[in-house]
């Protein structure tokens, strides 16, 4: 460690973050169940934007294979780091918009995930 103190962002604060994102994309219209709607603010529970999210992520997930092709038992020579890197961003800001579409917030997400990674570290101490 070099000494330096760095400025940790949470979950919560990258959460909040898409959270702006979305509300801005809803109230230009470029969700279409949305076009004239004003009113509504994320996180919201709407099944149709989730389903669409999760689509997308399923293509997020692609793109990190074809940034790293090693896993592959030929012409597995391919790796590009930094491409991998930001196509990973691209997957948690996706399931953020999942979230978020399912009605949870930041908080509710990091909880959720504190207490699976609680679960699976259990698990681990019994084997």
């Amino acid at each position: 460690m070099t000494g330096k103190t760095t400025n940790a962002i949470t979950l919560q604060q990258l959460f909040n973050t898409q959270l702006i994102t979305q509300d801005k994309l809803i109230h230009k219209g470029v969700y279409d169940r949305y076009k004239d709607e004003h009113t509504v603010t994320v996180p919201v529970d709407d099944v149709g934007l989730a389903s669409y999210h999760v689509q997308q992520l399923m293509s997020e997930i692609g793109e990190v294979l074809d940034a790293d092709k090693r896993w592959k038992s030929h012409r597995n020579d391919k790796y590009d780091k930094n491409a991998k890197l930001e196509e990973l961003a691209d997957c948690f800001v996706v399931l953020m918009n999942i979230a978020m579409f399912s009605g949870f917030d930041g908080n509710d997400l990091a909880k959720a995930i504190q207490q699976k990674l609680g679960v699976v570290f259990d698990r681990l101490e019994t084997l």
